[in-house]
């Protein structure tokens, strides 16, 4: 089923009865993450996202945490690159408990000092330990080159500097910005009844008053050359990145894209058995399609010995070239496709799965029937398509080759 209150709040609802299991699974997602953010407050989205379960004006994080448990119930919250919210699962009997849990941490948190600052440390610490892995060093690297200091060029993390001066007063800004129910989808699946849980959510939600600031508006950056970018770490691996510019969630071409990502990242892939079994150069080696609101970005990535580093990215260039020239073949195509449908159909089976994926296709407005579409149009995919998309994006004059490697 799909609710919308805008009879009583302009919030969209959707609801799914589905009574296999004696469980509820809740998920308020809204527009957010990198886009909305700027190198100053880098990091903020994930941020409040944590706070969010660190008390309101009622509950303590520890009263949050022990109400949850004890109705055996889990809640968590996350904050990503364009979106950020909150997750709970009870049983059915607990239905009020967690709607009433949900309604609190997004309509009233206090954002307190102490809290406070030992999330900003555990953030603080993931900035550090981000150092240290090679790979989402050189990932990082090569966003922020290839889309420069905004939107994905950004990382969810934050930067140390950023994060270390966001203060209580910014999140509640940002918390009233963002967090409204005229940029929110709430989905509630499970052993319920649709009727009874508009019910339930126009009584809990009736105080939540809309912001027209937090219209969502996203711009893209462009990129007109090759560029390279290399860090040095204390360690014995080198790791390349070479990143293109991508596509968007909404662009038909996002379907060729992940179809050459998926050809090109499994142990039976071309970029597998060439450069790693045949050559011999690469530790392991794959592909990465990202989308996004604006549009995202295309990588190969390998992790290998630094001095194979440079015919690693020769080898992997090439194989952007046959790439353009040749398309993939039946086979291969036939494969990835079979992968890809075959995974979306297993994710679809579990039910808060399926509530954060439907919650997230209806804000991003592709519709919350969407994934019901998907398996059709990976299907329709053909060869000719899947090279003009590869000739399209996998461009020989604008890239990035993001390197890390030893001093």
């Amino acid at each position: 089923y799909t609710l919308s209150l805008h009879d009583a709040l302009p919030i969209c609802l959707l609801v799914k009865e589905d009574h296999r299991l004696p469980f509820v699974e809740f998920r308020a997602a809204f527009k957010g993450g990198v886009l909305t953010e700027t190198p100053a407050n880098n990091g903020i989205t994930l941020l409040l996202g944590k706070m969010l379960l660190q008390g309101t004006q009622k509950r303590s994080a520890e009263k949050i945490a022990t109400e949850i448990e004890s109705v055996g119930g889990h809640i968590d919250s996350y904050g990503g690159n364009n979106s950020f919210g909150v997750n709970a699962e009870v049983l059915s009997d607990d239905f009020t408990t967690g709607l009433d849990l949900l309604a609190d941490v997004l309509l009233n948190p206090t954002f307190p000092a102490a809290p406070l600052e030992r999330e900003r440390e555990v953030q603080i610490a993931g900035i550090h330990a981000r150092k240290d892995d090679l790979l989402k060093s050189a990932s990082v690297a090569m966003r922020r080159t290839l889309f420069g200091e905004t939107g994905y060029g950004l990382d969810s993390l934050g930067m140390e500097e950023s994060v270390g001066k966001i203060s209580a007063a910014d999140l509640k800004s940002f918390h009233r910005t963002f967090t409204a129910p005229n940029n929110c989808v709430l989905a509630i699946y499970g052993d319920v009844k649709a009727n009874e849980v508009k019910a339930a959510v126009d009584k809990a939600f009736a105080n939540w008053g809309t912001n027209k600031s937090s219209e969502f508006k996203v711009q893209g950056s462009e990129l007109n050359s090759p560029k390279r970018v290399e860090e040095t770490r204390d360690k014995k691996q080198a790791v390349l990145v070479i990143g293109f510019r991508g596509t968007t969630l909404f662009d038909a071409d996002r379907y060729a894209l992940e179809l050459i990502q998926e050809s090109c990242s499994d142990l039976g892939s071309r970029l597998f058995l060439r450069v790693r079994e045949k050559l011999g150069l690469a530790y392991y080696v794959g592909a990465q399609n990202f989308m996004g609101l604006v549009p995202g970005y295309f990588a190969f990535y390998t992790g290998t010995e630094p001095s194979k580093a440079a015919q690693v990215e020769t080898e992997l260039l090439k194989e952007a070239e046959l790439l353009r020239n040749e398309g993939l073949s039946e086979g291969e195509l036939k494969r990835a496709k079979a992968k890809i449908i075959g995974q979306k159909k297993i994710a679809r089976q579990e039910l808060g799965g399926l509530a954060q994926a439907q919650a997230l296709d209806e804000l991003y407005g592709l519709g919350f029937a969407y994934g019901d579409t998907e398996d059709a149009k990976f299907e329709a995919v053909t060869p000719e398509q899947v090279k003009a998309a590869a000739q399209k994006y996998l461009t020989p004059d604008a890239f990035v080759v993001s390197i890390v490697k030893p001093e």
